[in-house]
């Protein structure tokens, strides 16, 4: 090829070839790495061999050969590129298979550093990053990258897949409801799902209507829900509570005993709900010695819910068991359930007393509201709003919204500590301490919101509580003028519980809270009521 003198003599210009020299060389430098990878018969084709060859034949360098050396650095940069893709999609797949789930997630999301959304593998590479963080413990970012699969329909054979994701961290523990029920599944029309993820699907969105009032849309969902998944006991479940708030009793509990008939089938927490929402109808319906059997149903949950005790213990109580009732609530002063507050159970321990006759020690447990709670009740008396007062504070994150809220708050920190232990490469750590960043700071808002509502009923609940001591401060030193008669209204069913009895052994109790006998703890003392 000639492109005459006055280009030949430009090409020979000393300048321009050390220059050239130069660049070719540091180009030549930047691809020797992958080209010492290559086999023999594709180095016939690499640029380092050919760049060396430009730059002989006495320092001469021809245009021609400049453009033919970037064609083929263009097509080696391509095709190598296009391999290291490839290559990052299937150390994903194979560390996946491997369980290795570092691996899997550094490299599944090496590859979407590279691809775009309309590249055809993009989504199964953003699923291997979700199941791989999933396996991990970050159930949060997992779900924010099931939630990307699901709510863009990109690809609809993953879609099944996505949302299976997300059920099991939906129901499996604290998650966003905000984002990924309000936002999406509650909310959205989801089509092309089997019928088992179509059945969580409606499920959630009949719980959602529900809550907000549409009864006709929930019963819809509720209706499209087979009967061979587990999702149709608790929709049924949820049916019964309804007729329960409707004051609706007899229906509530037809509906709840023919649930239980299935008792073998159904999900072990919708057995223990519907078992205490029966429980707690016969509280209602003053049908204690009932109340009582179904709360023992449940009443190893109390760990967990202590608020359990508290009821067992109002249900004793007005069956006449004062000692069996004082027994439960001795054992809400155990360490594990201090996070509680229920004023009302200072109040019930007075009535305990009061029914027997004690009237200093009723006196003392009333007064003992004050003692408890004085943190509290300070920053009221000195017009601290609720929401600003600690104590009302770290007491509300264990009650209602806030107890939710705070639960996936807490969750969002511990996966974020798990980060520093966790080796997924720079860009992906990066990447996942930005969003937990942002979740956390998103979950702190709405925590505030919480907190503001709960703060407030709680204080109502104090101050209501604190009246109560006043009133029952005043019957007791009437009682003790009268003499000491029993209070009218509930009949005294309380046993002498002390050791010799063949049919159970006692203990004396020593300070010391056991959670296996938490449940069984009786105070034996003198009933000194004069008939």
């Amino acid at each position: 090829m000639n492109f005459g003198p006055a280009r030949v003599r430009l090409f020979h210009s000393s300048q321009f070839a050390g220059r050239s020299q130069r660049l070719l060389k540091i180009v030549a430098t930047h691809r020797s790495d992958s080209l010492a990878a290559q086999s023999p018969g594709e180095k016939r084709y690499g640029c380092r061999t050919s760049l060396r060859e430009t730059t002989t034949r006495e320092g001469t360098v021809r245009l021609g050969t400049v453009l033919v050396m970037g064609m083929i650095l263009c097509c080696c940069g391509g095709g190598s590129f296009h391999e290291n893709k490839e290559l990052s999609f299937g150390s994903a797949v194979k560390a996946s298979l491997d369980q290795s789930w570092e691996r899997a997630a550094e490299a599944a999301y090496g590859y979407l550093k590279t691809s775009s959304v309309d590249d055809q593998k993009h989504d199964r590479a953003l699923l291997l990053l979700a199941q791989a963080a999933e396996e991990l413990g970050l159930s949060y970012a997992a779900s924010l990258w099931y939630l990307d699969i699901a709510q863009s329909r990109r690809n609809v054979e993953l879609l099944d897949k996505a949302i299976a994701g997300l059920e099991r961290i939906i129901m499996n523990g604290a998650h966003d409801e905000v984002t990924l029920v309000r936002g999406y599944l509650a909310t959205s029309e989801i089509t092309d799902l089997s019928p088992e993820r179509s059945a969580f699907v409606n499920y959630i969105q009949g719980l959602f209507s529900i809550r907000n009032g549409s009864d006709t849309w929930a019963d819809q969902r509720f209706a499209a829900i087979s009967p061979s998944t587990p999702y149709y006991f608790r929709a049924r479940y949820l049916l019964a509570v309804r007729e329960l708030e409707r004051h609706q009793w007899t229906k509530a509990r037809q509906a709840l005993f023919h649930l239980l008939k299935k008792r073998d089938l159904l999900p072990e927490d919708v057995r223990d709900e519907a078992e205490l929402a029966l429980a707690r109808l016969a509280m209602e319906e003053r049908l204690y010695p009932q109340a009582i059997k179904y709360y023992q149903q449940v009443k190893r949950l109390a760990p967990k819910r202590p608020e359990l005790l508290l009821e067992m213990a109002w249900a004793h109580y007005y069956h006449g068991q004062s000692k069996r009732a004082l027994g439960l609530l001795v054992a809400l002063d155990a360490p594990v359930y201090r996070g509680l507050i229920a004023p009302e159970r200072y109040l019930l321990e007075a009535f305990c007393l009061r029914q027997l006759c004690q009237f200093e020690p009723a006196r003392t447990a009333a007064v003992r509201l004050r003692v408890s709670y004085q943190d509290a009740l300070r920053d009221l008396r000195a017009g601290i709003s609720p929401v600003e007062s600690e104590a009302l504070r770290v007491a509300a994150r264990q009650r209602g919204r806030a107890q939710s809220v705070w639960q996936f708050s807490a969750r969002l920190a511990s996966e974020k500590r798990r980060l520093e232990h966790i080796s997924v490469g720079k860009s992906l750590s990066t990447e996942l301490r930005r969003m937990y960043r942002v979740g956390i700071e998103q979950a702190t808002g709405r925590l505030e919101q919480a907190l503001e509502e709960e703060t407030a009923v709680l204080a109502d609940e104090l101050i209501s509580a604190e009246s109560g001591v006043r009133l029952i401060l005043h019957e007791l030193s009437v009682g003790l003028l009268r003499g000491r008669s029993r209070p009218a209204g509930i009949e005294s069913k309380d046993e002498s519980y002390t050791a010799g009895e063949q049919s159970q052994v006692s203990y004396h109790f020593v300070s010391e809270y056991w959670t296996d006998e938490l449940d069984s703890l009786v105070v034996d003392i003198p009933d000194r009521c004069l008939e």
